[in-house]
């Protein structure tokens, strides 16, 4: 998040509506007006070079498989014990008498490569956060990461504002931010969202397991809206913690950003001005506050991507 106090963004806001004076959304960003049942709500579409790198299924599978302790009962006394013996990877206890039954079951498991049966199994070993879970997300194709950040009025019980989605296609990522010009556009930009899910989805957030699907869910309840959102989900603060908490001064996404990617943002919205910003183009007409919501919403998922590709690429080391 920028250093900016409440001075600052009083004078941002001041200068954002002066600047930006009887302009539409349409004339700022490049979108379209899109109809759903529960009405329309405007989309904005983007487009930047980028570059998933993700762990190859067969390395993730291997490493999965040289993990002992991914078996029942298997901790890591027994683990040393059982390497001792000439057992280094799961496969070789496959001709265990104690533990051949779950060594077999997590090895026909990895090679039907059924990523919600490979996740469970993971998680019923070890926290949301352990490289294990990150492998067992190499078992889909990298175009079924969804990544996901919303902006809301509040912390519960009131509207979001703008939903924003990106999918990484070939060597480019592909942002789609559903933006509620009023309040009553809440319900098809919801529909929206809930389009882009399908079986295979896998969501990736930051905290979203505890913010933005839940919220999201409420929503949906709200407007009487029908979505399945349970899939498989990378919530990406878990794993940053994990891998960065004793390097970094703090795990929040704009401080991985200055020190994984040298990138700090300029004229940005603190999220906790995010609703006032709202209000007042709600109020005035002036899109000059909305424009850094919805630029705020798109570096926050592009740096999903990136965090995503970076925690892969340690992990290959």
């Amino acid at each position: 998040m920028s250093s900016y106090g409440s001075t600052d963004t009083e004078i941002l806001r001041s200068k954002l509506i002066e600047t930006h004076m009887e302009r539409s959304i349409e004339d700022y960003f490049k979108g379209d007006e899109i109809e759903t049942i529960h009405g329309s709500c405007y989309k904005i579409s983007d487009s930047r070079k980028l570059k998933l790198n993700t762990i190859s299924r067969s390395k993730a599978k291997n490493n999965i498989l040289n993990d002992l302790k991914m078996i029942k009962g298997v901790g890591e006394s027994k683990s040393e014990i059982l390497r001792s013996n000439g057992y280094i990877t799961i496969e070789d206890l496959q001709e265990h008498p104690s533990y051949s039954s779950d060594a077999c079951q997590l090895i026909e498991i990895l090679d039907e490569g059924d990523i919600l049966k490979i996740t469970d199994y993971v998680s019923n070993r070890y926290p949301k956060s352990h490289p294990n879970a990150l492998y067992s997300s190499c078992f889909t194709s990298n175009e079924n990461f969804l990544f996901l950040d919303i902006e809301t009025l509040g912390l519960k019980n009131v509207p979001l504002i703008l939903i924003g989605v990106a999918r990484v296609e070939s060597k480019n990522i592909i942002v789609d931010q559903y933006l509620l010009r009023n309040l009553e556009e809440e319900g098809s930009a919801l529909d929206a969202f809930v389009s882009h899910v399908d079986q295979e989805t896998v969501f990736v957030s930051f905290n979203g397991q505890t913010f933005d699907i839940p919220y999201i869910k409420d929503r949906l309840k709200h407007h009487g809206i029908k979505g399945n959102l349970q899939r498989n989900h990378l919530d990406l603060l878990h794993f940053s913690r994990r891998a960065w908490k004793d390097k970094l001064p703090n795990c929040q996404l704009q401080t991985l950003e200055k020190h994984l990617f040298d990138f700090e943002r300029l004229d940005d919205v603190p999220s906790s001005m995010v609703p006032s910003f709202y209000k007042t183009y709600n109020e005035t007409g002036n899109i000059g506050p909305l424009i850094p919501i919805i630029e705020h919403n798109r570096e926050d998922i592009v740096s999903l991507a990136k965090i995503l590709s970076r925690l892969h690429t340690e992990m290959d080391i």
